[in-house]
């Protein structure tokens, strides 16, 4: 059956929906910080750039489609442990999001790999799909939690700038001398006569015995020559007589919530393997 041919929408009364989804996103919706994603290696197969940077942005509105703010939706348990993949769904206005781009000269649509900031929970989200299936005037986002892993910074928005300053640290390598013992590889290593009271101390990301260097990160403290270089675990001393700054960054692992199942998990195991009859009650 043909449609009716006295009624016929109007570029006026798609105007009018458009203002109508514009005017819901800004009595309903928060301000967020929109951060663009500049790749500058980009591996094509992968779909990664650990260099890429972020340094444009600009504040706009956003409505949360979920029900229940940062929700969790996805518990799942792999070979790495728990993962937990905390999410968020938002839409926004077509014609907003292109009016503010269009603003710092990027692209006038979301693109996946940008981040969005929420200043009021302090949340940074990374942008996974984009969608516009349900509503022809906006675009469906769906995030999940941020992870940083290695990328520039510098958008002037000090909680999110401050992530690169906090997870990255320098590797630092010291060319040791009269070694006393073998370091190992992730033990800590200080100064002083106890780690605890220690004036120094670093992990060790790695250790050459042939040519007695061993490279570090997350230091504390300043080192000193007139002192001894020790091992908290290996028990191992030696002195260092050069110390140089590696041009390569170490990121700190984030202590997420999967992190805390995981150790909660490790030390309340549900599997007893050392029990060798554990149906019989010692009757077999």
């Amino acid at each position: 059956m043909a449609r009716n041919n006295y009624f016929k929408v109007s570029s006026r009364e798609s105007d009018l929906f458009e203002q109508l989804v514009v005017e819901h996103i800004k009595i309903y919706g928060f301000d967020i910080h929109y951060i663009f994603r500049k790749f500058q290696n980009l591996d094509n197969l992968f779909g990664e750039d650990t260099i890429s940077k972020f340094d444009r942005s600009f504040q706009i509105e956003m409505f949360v489609s979920n029900y229940e703010f940062f929700e969790t939706q996805n518990k799942i348990m792999d070979k790495f442990g728990i993962n937990l993949q905390d999410s968020v769904t938002l839409m926004v206005s077509k014609k907003r999001f292109s009016e503010e781009a269009a603003k710092y000269g990027t692209d006038t649509k979301p693109q996946e790999g940008d981040l969005i900031y929420f200043p009021e929970y302090g949340g940074i989200y990374e942008v996974k799909y984009i969608g516009s299936r349900n509503s022809f005037f906006a675009y469906e986002i769906s995030c999940e939690l941020f992870r940083y892993s290695g990328e520039q910074i510098d958008t002037e928005i000090k909680e999110v700038d401050d992530i690169e300053q906090n997870i990255l640290t320098n590797i630092r390598e010291f060319t040791i001398s009269g070694v006393c013992g073998t370091f190992f590889e992730g033990e800590k290593v200080y100064q002083g006569i106890c780690f605890g009271s220690s004036s120094w101390s670093a992990t060790i990301l790695n250790f050459n015995a042939l040519t007695n260097a061993i490279q570090v990160h997350t230091e504390t403290g300043t080192p000193s020559s007139l002192v001894f270089i020790r091992g908290e675990k290996s028990n191992a001393f030696a002195s260092y007589d050069s110390l140089v700054t590696t041009e390569k960054k170490f990121v700190a692992a984030n202590n997420d919530d999967g992190d805390e199942l995981e150790k909660e998990r490790a030390t309340l195991d549900i599997i007893d393997f050392t029990d060798k009859d554990p149906f019989s009650e010692g009757n077999y």
